[in-house]
């Protein structure tokens, strides 16, 4: 995937792919998927949506892609960023069910100025999330380089259990910890594949132990290799 625009602090993505697949797989972010000439199929466990030409893929639902002879584009949305709460606000993505209304796509794709937070803004400080989740994200997204960043690191600073506040961030942020954790971490590992460095040296900046841990982690997450998804 060609990456178009990677804006951390806003919370968004955009990849343009020509003729390209997925195995199943499944990640944090709201994934908008638009193709303006041609099509592509959509598969999830429960539906196939065949030679469609757009779809608002809600958090987390397992899904593969199939894109042959068209140019598709793939906007990834930080649930909590200002962009993503609008999504989810609107209910265009804050539903378990995929959309494939083209009208609302199309607008997303033109409109990421709704992104609108500034680029030393937290993108969750506009989020409804209790003080004690936002520490967390805070520590988190300072510790992304530290391979040793720990849930209970994170309870020492939430002055909560383990239990409670693996509840407590999966009810708020959506997603459990860890994997909050790592999908984070790619995005940071592909913004360092913008600025020059090796898919290994960027695993490594990003805090994963070794360049098979980066691999796994990006191929259960995106359903490629990191070598075939950033070749481009």
């Amino acid at each position: 995937m060609a990456v178009r625009q990677l804006n951390i602090p806003q919370g968004y993505a955009l990849f343009e792919k020509h003729s390209h697949a997925t195995r199943m797989h499944r990640h944090y972010g709201i994934e908008l998927i638009y193709c303006h000439q041609g099509c592509f199929d959509l598969i999830t466990p429960w539906r196939k949506y065949m030679r469609i030409q757009g779809a608002i893929i809600p958090s987390n639902m397992p899904h593969a892609f199939r894109c042959e002879d068209s140019n598709c584009q793939l906007l990834f949305l930080d649930p909590l960023s200002d962009i993503g709460r609008y999504v989810m606000d609107s209910g265009m993505g804050g539903t378990p069910e995929i959309s494939t209304n083209i009208r609302h796509i199309e607008f997303l794709f033109q409109n990421l100025g709704l992104a609108k937070s500034s680029p030393d803004d937290r993108i969750y400080e506009g989020a409804r999330l209790d003080w004690r989740i936002q520490k967390c994200l805070t520590i988190i997204h300072q510790g992304l380089t530290d391979s040793d960043l720990s849930i209970k690191r994170l309870c020492s600073v939430s002055f909560l259990s383990e239990s409670r506040l693996s509840h407590l961030f999966a009810k708020q942020v959506g997603v459990p910890i860890r994997q909050y954790v790592l999908w984070n971490r790619l995005t940071f590992a592909i913004s360092r594949t913008l600025d020059g460095d090796t898919l290994t040296s960027a695993g490594h900046a990003a805090g994963f132990v070794d360049s098979s841990h980066f691999h796994k982690v990006f191929l259960r997450m995106f359903g490629s290799s990191p070598f075939k998804a950033l070749k481009n």
